[in-house]
C-alpha cells in the first residue's frame, strides 16, 4: 500500500505538477500571453462572469507592466471581432496585440516571432474562449517545452461546461491551472514593498 502510494505521488511530480515549478515562478521567468480578449465576445458570456475576468484581467495587465514582466498578446479575426477590451488597451505596456485567424497563437506568424524574440520558460496564459484559443495555444506551448500557468478566473467560454472542459483539458496537457491573485502575492513575496501597495489600491478598486 505504501509504496503504490508513493509510486502516485512520484508520478504526479514526474508528471509536471505545480509543486515542481513554484521555485522557477519568478518576474525575470514568466512571459504573460493575453488570447483573443475582444469585446465582441462579451455578448456570449453572463455578465457576473465576464466582470470577474475583466477584473482580473486588468489585475494582471497593470501589475506585471510595472514588474516589468513581458505581454503579447492576440485579437482573432480583427475585421469580423474588432479589438481588446479598451480599458486592457489603455493600461497594455507589452507588443501590439497581432491579427490572426489560426486558433492558437503560435500559429500565427507575427506572433511566433514576438513570442520567440522574448521568450521564457514559464508562460502565463488567460483570455478567450478557454476551450478553444486558449486551449489549442496552451496545447503548442507545450509542444515547445513550456511551462504553462492558465489562470482560470482570467478565461471564460460561452457556456460553463465548455469552460470546465477546456480547463480539465489543458491541465491534462501538464498545464497548470491558477487564479490570478495566488500568482501576483507569490511573485511578491512580502508586503512591504511599493509593488505590494500598488496591488493593495488596485484589488480597493
Amino acid at each position: 500500500m505504501i509504496n503504490r502510494i508513493l509510486k502516485q505521488a512520484n508520478d504526479l511530480f514526474t508528471k509536471g505538477d505545480i509543486r515542481m515549478i513554484w521555485d522557477r515562478i519568478t518576474t525575470e521567468n514568466i512571459l504573460f500571453v493575453l488570447v483573443d480578449y475582444q469585446e465582441k465576445f462579451f455578448p456570449l458570456f453572463k455578465k457576473k462572469h465576464l466582470d470577474v475576468v475583466q477584473k482580473n484581467i486588468l489585475l494582471l495587465v497593470q501589475m506585471f507592466g510595472r514588474m516589468g514582466i513581458p505581454m503579447i498578446g492576440t485579437d482573432h479575426y480583427r475585421k469580423g471581432l474588432g479589438l481588446t477590451e479598451k480599458k486592457i488597451l489603455e493600461n497594455w505596456t507589452g507588443e501590439s496585440f497581432k491579427n490572426k485567424i489560426t486558433f492558437s497563437c503560435l500559429r500565427n506568424d507575427e506572433f511566433s516571432a514576438d513570442f520567440t524574440a522574448r521568450e521564457k520558460e514559464i508562460v502565463v496564459v488567460c483570455g478567450l474562449e478557454t476551450h478553444i484559443c486558449v486551449l489549442q495555444t496552451v496545447l503548442d506551448l507545450k509542444r515547445r517545452g513550456k511551462e504553462v500557468i492558465v489562470i482560470k478566473d482570467g478565461c471564460l467560454s460561452s457556456t460553463t461546461v465548455r469552460w470546465e472542459n477546456g480547463l480539465d483539458l489543458a491541465r491534462e496537457a501538464g498545464a497548470h491551472i491558477m487564479n490570478a491573485e495566488s500568482l501576483l502575492f507569490y511573485l511578491l513575496e512580502r508586503a512591504d514593498t511599493p509593488d505590494f501597495k500598488y496591488l493593495v489600491e488596485l484589488l480597493k478598486k
